[in-house]
């Protein structure tokens, strides 16, 4: 009889460990992240990723959640200087000469090819997009991003059909003169409406699309200065605006015109009648601005069990169901090209029909944030406002801006 027992015993403890994992079956890794400059988007991820640990029992996520990709950079630095690099960072910064190329030139991240090239399915999940921006010449990947970072401008229909502005702009004779038409609204109304605020960020995504898709030669810099000069005249020059003060003045009906990615339109007072455009080229072509930015990474010193966890975390984050979960909930567009933004359409219109316009622009360029360098950002902000505000000549800031406004970037090939 005790010996029946102490069976029973050991079979019910037996039944009782079945579908549970132990502790030494589950393997633990660390995301840390700055998804989003917005805290709506950054809580939205934060969701999704813990769904994640949700749909996949075995791993356990631990989240590092930062408010910026600036601040990833220095928690990076500072878990490598202790010796605990995490098993995936997540930066959706812009540039090559940022924690990009620190980690891949100090060999802290590895390369993603190997998994992608073995597996089909991964394979379909990449865009395009960021082979053709991070892929390196020897045929390396070290990042994988899940959405697109759009550029163009939203503009205020309410403000355009008051200031007796008949349709969107087609060429960049037609946006001075919208320009000028909402500046004498404002005055004969007394209004303190502005057509729009130049700071930094505007100006390069202006004068980058004005370049186009050709090479950036004095004449073609020159033209985009003289045209810029005329613009500051009917807009309010900003030098240390940031998005967020430009997307409050939008938000209130301050400003006519903002200048920012399809994603945008989430943060955008849903009581204004908008619309979505694109700058013109100096050919009156429209230019779509469309960028992979650096996005996840796997760190070096995952184990194998911990890298391959990571590799099934890209791959669900890739998947058709997150990428759907990701534009609904932040409005960037999927970077898996799998996804059909039309079946989503009755989601948001708003937003497809700017990703519509967005497809049948006549030139796709980077942002110009993932083109340019920390010197060459550096350069543009120094001289730009200095130029504007007439205390350098145009002779002097037209050769700065000639390496910052190239047409072709093959800067994942230089590492």
């Amino acid at each position: 009889m005790k010996k029946c027992l102490i069976l029973l015993l050991m079979l019910l403890m037996c039944l009782s460990g079945c579908g549970t994992l132990s502790q030494s079956d589950e393997i633990s890794i660390v995301l840390l992240h700055g998804w989003g400059t917005m805290e709506e988007d950054n809580q939205a991820m934060r969701e999704i990723y813990s769904e994640f640990e949700k749909d996949n029992p075995d791993i356990s996520l631990k989240m590092i959640s930062m408010p910026s990709p600036e601040n990833v950079t220095s928690k990076v630095k500072e878990m490598i200087s202790v010796g605990k690099l995490p098993n995936l960072i997540y930066i959706g910064e812009t540039g090559i000469d940022t924690l990009y190329s620190f980690m891949v030139t100090q060999g802290y991240v590895i390369d993603i090819m190997p998994y992608i090239e073995k597996d089909k399915e991964f394979q379909s999940m990449i865009a395009p997009e960021t082979l053709m921006k991070w892929k390196t010449a020897d045929g390396k990947l070290y990042t994988v991003t899940d959405v697109l970072n759009t550029g163009g401008y939203w503009y205020n229909k309410q403000i355009f059909e008051n200031a007796k502005i008949q349709k969107t702009p087609e060429n960049w004779k037609e946006f001075l003169e919208c320009c000028k038409k909402i500046k004498q609204w404002a005055e004969q109304e007394k209004l303190d409406t502005v057509s729009m605020h130049l700071d930094y960020n505007t100006i390069e995504c202006m004068m980058q699309s004005y370049i186009g898709d050709t090479d950036s030669d004095e004449k073609s810099i020159s033209e985009a200065l003289k045209l810029l000069n005329e613009i500051k005249d009917y807009a309010d020059v900003e030098k240390n605006y940031t998005y967020r003060d430009r997307l409050r003045s939008f938000n209130v009906g301050h400003s006519a015109i903002y200048a920012g990615g399809i994603d945008s339109e989430q943060k955008i007072n849903p009581k204004l009648k908008m619309e979505y455009a694109m700058f013109p080229d100096k050919n009156n072509k429209d230019v779509a601005m469309v960028s992979a930015y650096p996005g996840y990474f796997i760190g070096s010193s995952s184990d194998t069990k911990q890298k391959e966890a990571c590799i099934r975390f890209l791959k669900y984050m890739l998947s058709e169901k997150v990428q759907t979960k990701i534009w609904k909930k932040t409005g960037q567009i999927p970077s898996n090209p799998n996804v059909n933004i039309a079946d989503l359409s009755g989601q948001n219109d708003v937003i497809y029909e700017a990703y519509a316009k967005l497809k049948k622009a006549d030139i796709i360029r980077e942002l110009p944030g993932n083109d340019w360098d920390f010197e060459q950002r550096e350069d543009f902000e120094a001289n730009i406002f200095r130029y504007l505000s007439g205390d350098i000549s145009e002779d002097e800031i037209v050769d700065s801006l000639k390496s910052c406004l190239l047409y072709t970037s093959d800067a994942a090939d230089e590492l």
